[in-house]
């Protein structure tokens, strides 16, 4: 069976990458679009979800974001018997725009129906661990099994994992017990007519809205389909434009770039949006036209944000009741790190543009270790009142820089740096400071360069005007270079107790060990056990000075062995061994021949790029590690 389901990006796709200055950077993105599910896909359909997403098109051909679950809100409604076929059983309620399509197909009107009538897509978000995958095809059947409960049969033919950078965590649990009722049905709103106010907060409260989107083609390379996404962020993140009443104005953060979502809009120029609320399952379906706007004019839209989606509304339907799951009472929400901070339409008069944080990160001091790789050192300010501000070893800082640097500028083409266009300059890195005794008044970041980066090349750029030439030599910065701190994320952690642990690193991803050895240093004779720490790297003697600090302080208590694959294996390390701490160097890649010489019974921890952790954890459970002991950690 081949695995592509398409043959290259649609036109709609094409004219939004470009615009945004994506298209050579995925240009084969559309490779990765299979045309069948994965075995672990089908396993994630049908064993994880309790509510499926999916968009439908009414008779006018207008996409709707409806919502598929079980009878009582349970996993298991999806059944998958091959890896084309999506076989759902679920209930719907008075409202949703798919209980139409279902009507219509049992009706027979499919006869004489457009093709693009049963065209759908879903999107499979598991909102507690924050995966996602998404799935379009076509509905292949309908089977009515009592007044509410259908049988929906959906032929696959397109398949993709998604991004989950955006993703608020939620807890969900059943709630069998609804009482669906239609609130509001306007299926064509007039051209006066605004929405209610309490369906605006609605919106405005909202920190998800999924997507339904259609591409309609006469043209058999590239076929007609729907799409079905999520977008998420901030409660607020969503804005109605206050001049209408009508108009939602949805802000584009960055992805995996290839705007399919988008693509569809720009083609058709309509879309479906659906929020849900988890805690009462009360549900908003509202389609109409769109358009995608980049660069001045978004900019004159929303205050620093260079690429939007305006949805100006042409029908809507609110269901009270209706969602037969709910977040779990006593739980909270844990917010994405990765979501900007809000930004708010010009025309919203009084409003606090991006709105305050509580800590902010103050650049005081950098160590350039080479061209490309440096230690920045922030100092902590926190507003009055604010949270203290806590980080474990192994843990990232999310920090928002769009206030330093500033919004970027439109460009039509920027293929050296596509992200630049629609970049909201919010970074993520790992600290490779240790802070475990209370709050963290400073931290330090170990980072590489990258090339074309707006927020690594300006700080950069710091150090080569503060003739950085003094390679090891502390530079100090008067001029204040301010990030707001959006949040700590990762459970990247090792543990209190006497540890039995295996570290593996590539490259840079020894940031959170650097941490973590920081950390048992600080704990001095408290901490116990054995560490083996393997480091791939092209660059030994920077990270063993790096290591060396932590190194020299750790309690002889901890025995610790490391082993450094390099090229550069003529590196000498003798000089620091002891009798509780020794170094060697090897030659080379990590083989997995190595991982068969090393006990079984040690907790794993891998950071590094995607490829060496693939090829690290491979190498393990050959070895014979059990999957469960192995955790790897997003390279940031």
């Amino acid at each position: 069976m081949a695995t592509t389901a398409l043959h290259g990006w649609h036109p709609g796709e094409l004219s939004i990458q470009r615009k945004l200055g994506f298209a050579n950077a995925v240009t084969d993105g559309w490779s990765r679009i299979s045309n069948f599910m994965p075995e672990q896909h089908r396993l994630f359909h049908t064993s994880n979800l309790p509510f499926i997403p999916i968009a439908t098109l009414d008779e006018e051909g207008r996409p709707w974001a409806s919502i598929v679950a079980g009878p009582t809100g349970e996993v298991g409604f999806v059944k998958s018997p091959d890896s084309q076929t999506l076989s759902i059983h679920t209930r719907l309620w008075e409202g949703d725009p798919l209980l139409d399509t279902a009507k219509a197909w049992i009706d027979q009107k499919r006869r004489k129906a457009p093709r693009e009538r049963f065209l759908t897509a879903g999107l499979g978000i598991e909102f507690s661990t924050r995966r996602r995958n998404k799935f379009a095809g076509t509905i292949r059947g309908v089977r009515r099994w009592s007044d509410s409960e259908y049988q929906i049969d959906v032929d696959v033919i397109e398949a993709l994992g998604n991004c989950p950078k955006y993703i608020n965590i939620r807890k969900l649990v059943p709630y069998p017990h609804t009482r669906p009722k239609v609130v509001y049905q306007h299926q064509h709103l007039n051209p006066q007519q605004r929405l209610p106010e309490e369906m605006i907060q609605f919106i405005t409260d909202a920190d998800t809205v999924f997507i339904g989107s259609i591409f309609k083609s006469d043209v058999s390379e590239f076929p007609s389909h729907a799409g079905m996404n999520a977008r998420g962020g901030l409660p607020g993140f969503i804005r109605v434009r206050p001049s209408d009443g009508r108009t939602v104005v949805i802000p584009d953060y960055s992805g995996n770039r290839f705007v399919s979502s988008l693509g569809n809009i720009e083609s058709s120029g309509v879309v479906g949006l659906t929020i849900v609320s988890f805690t009462t399952g009360d549900i908003l379906y509202l389609t109409g036209t769109a358009e995608n706007i980049v660069g001045s004019p978004a900019l004159k839209i929303m205050a620093r944000h260079a690429s939007i989606t305006s949805v100006h509304a042409t029908g809507f339907t609110f269901v009270h009741d209706a969602l037969p799951i709910r977040q779990q009472m006593g739980t909270s929400v844990e917010r994405s790190p990765y979501s900007p901070k809000i930004k708010y339409l010009v025309e919203e008069a009084g409003t606090q543009m991006g709105g305050a944080q509580q800590h902010k990160a103050q650049l005081q001091e950098a160590v350039q270790l080479s061209s490309d790789l440096a230690v920045f050192k922030f100092k902590v300010s926190s507003a009055a009142g604010a949270n203290d501000l806590n980080i474990r070893p192994g843990q990232a800082i999310v920090l928002d820089f769009m206030d330093w640097i500033g919004p970027p500028q439109y460009q039509h083409m920027a293929n050296s740096a596509p992200g630049s266009i629609n970049d909201d300059r919010v970074r993520t890195w790992t600290v490779s400071s240790a802070h475990e005794e209370g709050k963290t008044i400073c931290f330090e970041l170990t980072m590489r360069e990258v090339i074309g980066g707006a927020v690594t090349g300006a700080l950069f750029d710091l150090l080569r005007k503060a003739h950085a030439s003094k390679i090891g030599q502390p530079i100090y910065f008067n001029a204040l270079v301010s990030a707001d701190i959006v949040g700590i994320t990762g459970d990247f952690c090792m543990g209190q107790g006497k540890l039995n642990i295996l570290l593996v690193a590539g490259g840079i991803g020894l940031t959170p060990f650097l941490a973590m050895l920081s950390a048992l240093a600080e704990r001095g004779s408290k901490a116990e056990g054995e560490v083996v720490f393997v480091l791939a790297t092209r660059e030994p003697e920077i990270m063993v000075n790096l290591m060396k600090p932590a190194l020299e302080k750790m309690s002889s208590t901890i025995n610790i062995k490391i082993a450094m694959f390099s090229n550069e294996s003529n590196f000498d390390t003798a000089y620091l061994n002891t009798p509780s701490r020794e170094i060697s160097m090897h030659t080379g890649r990590v083989v997995a021949e190595y991982w068969k010489g090393l006990p079984l019974d040690k907790e794993v921890f891998i950071c590094g790029p995607n490829g060496f952790g693939d090829s690290v954890t491979d190498g393990l459970q050959a070895a014979g590690f059990p999957l469960t002991r192995i955790h790897r950690e997003g390279f940031y």
